[in-house]
């Protein structure tokens, strides 16, 4: 068994898998993300020791005798919203869509699946993540990421806009993260924030 959470991203279009491992490289950091051309190279790479299967419709289909017993980890990888209609039971990831919608797909899939998030080693984040944060700047956290800005967060919470920007350093510096969608992704997968309400 490895160490790290796995991802395998399946598909014959090598540039699809780039491009999704890419943004899987934003929204799970500490996962090890394997790209695969076909089903024979990804069953011949223990293939049980993945967390999630990021498939092509049509690899799935020609191998569902392998990924139908493994729904919940799978994840069909589709080009229009009207393929995901055939996908019956699997959840689905549409290719045509933004990148920040991709995200967001990606965010609420991981956050359907783990509540909790994952921190490096794979482990459940619920009791890590609030020992990162103060319980006020997980608030601001929250509020930052919602697209509040420094006024609107100090008449929220009661506090002066000086604090808020002391907030904000504060979480900056602890987590290293600058950009508003960088710290949106890590608010999601570590439970700061639900998807569904940003």
């Amino acid at each position: 068994m490895h160490g790290k959470l796995r991802i395998a991203i399946i598909d014959e279009n090598i540039a699809t898998c780039i491009g999704l491992r890419s943004i899987l490289g934003e929204v799970v950091p500490f996962a090890e993300l394997r790209i695969y051309g076909s089903f024979d190279e990804f069953i011949g790479d223990d293939p049980e020791d993945f967390y999630h299967y990021f498939v092509s419709s049509t690899i799935l289909f020609l191998n569902s005798s392998f990924f139908v017993p493994r729904k919940k980890k799978t994840i069909a990888l589709i080009s229009n919203s009207q393929a995901a209609s055939i996908m019956q039971g699997y959840r689905t990831l549409g290719l045509s869509q933004s990148e920040e919608e991709m995200i967001r797909s990606i965010l609420s899939i991981h956050q359907g699946a783990h509540q909790s998030g994952y921190h490096a080693s794979g482990a459940p984040l619920q009791a890590e993540a609030p020992r990162m944060l103060s319980a006020r700047e997980a608030e601001v956290l929250a509020l930052i990421v919602k697209g509040l800005i420094n006024k609107e967060i100090a008449d929220r919470l009661h506090i002066s806009v000086t604090t808020v920007i002391t907030h904000r350093k504060n979480i900056t510096g602890k987590l290293g993260i600058k950009a508003v969608s960088s710290l949106t992704i890590y608010a999601v997968t570590h439970g700061y924030v639900d998807i569904d309400k940003l």
